[in-house]
């Protein structure tokens, strides 16, 4: 699993790669001996970010890769195509942090810069963590993401809250995955009608030939074209 599964799997619903997204924010701890270089690659049918669609609700291309120390310690960069920021076509991210477990859960915390090349004033960063646990067959996040105050992004701050599961449907090999966000701050009223953005996703997932598929209805409290409820397909594969 690539350290953003949940920002751009989740964009992926995912994948977090499942927005799967990315992790999109979660990571699990490193376990090898020596270093770790992971690469993924997926196509969306709409690049949904905390709900809300980057790409005007056409297909993304996306990919990333990672590269893991013993430690812990993690670098990587996440790609994807979106609808035109400026005079940009494409978002870069690129993030740095720490994966490590304790009391049997799995940490993850780091740092994180939006880029958009060729655009300029569009850049902007955030700090995040989470923590991912199991109860029997339930896989369960808990996460945070938050920008502070820049004049890229209004001069306001940020703050994003989520929940993500993942529940196996017997030996079907399918799997039922959900998550649940909060957004208050710049990014948190798109339809300006004063209240907090809350955003939602519920959805199928499944594997097979080393190819990740996920099959996901995303919404949000927001009033915009581009946060209107919506089905999103994905296909992804980490090498």
């Amino acid at each position: 699993m690539t350290h953003l599964a949940s920002r751009k799997f989740t964009a992926l619903s995912g994948a977090l790669a499942l927005g799967v997204s990315a992790l999109a924010l979660t990571a699990p701890a490193a376990h090898a001996d020596e270093l770790v270089i992971e690469a993924n690659v997926a196509l969306v049918s709409d690049y949904r970010f905390r709900g809300v669609s980057l790409s005007d609700k056409d297909p993304a291309i996306q990919g990333g890769f990672d590269l893991t120390l013993p430690s812990g310690f993690y670098v990587g960069t996440w790609a994807s195509s979106i609808e035109p920021v400026g005079s940009s076509e494409l978002e870069l991210d690129l993030y740095a942090g720490f994966g490590f477990e304790a009391g049997g859960a799995e940490f993850d915390i780091g740092v994180l810069v939006y880029t958009y090349p060729g655009a300029s004033d569009s850049h902007y960063w955030e700090v995040y963590g989470s923590a991912g646990f199991e109860t029997g067959l339930l896989e369960s996040t808990f996460g945070f993401a938050y920008a502070p105050d820049q004049d890229n992004i209004g001069g306001e701050d940020n703050l994003y809250l989520y929940y993500e599961g993942a529940f196996p449907l017997g030996d079907t090999g399918l799997s039922l995955v959900g998550r649940l966000g909060y957004e208050t701050g710049a990014f948190g009223d798109l339809d300006g009608d004063g209240d907090d953005k809350w955003d939602w996703r519920l959805g199928v997932a499944w594997s097979a030939l080393g190819v990740d598929f996920e099959l996901a209805y995303i919404d949000t409290s927001e009033n915009t074209r581009e946060s209107n409820a919506t089905a999103v397909f994905s296909i992804s594969k980490a090498f």
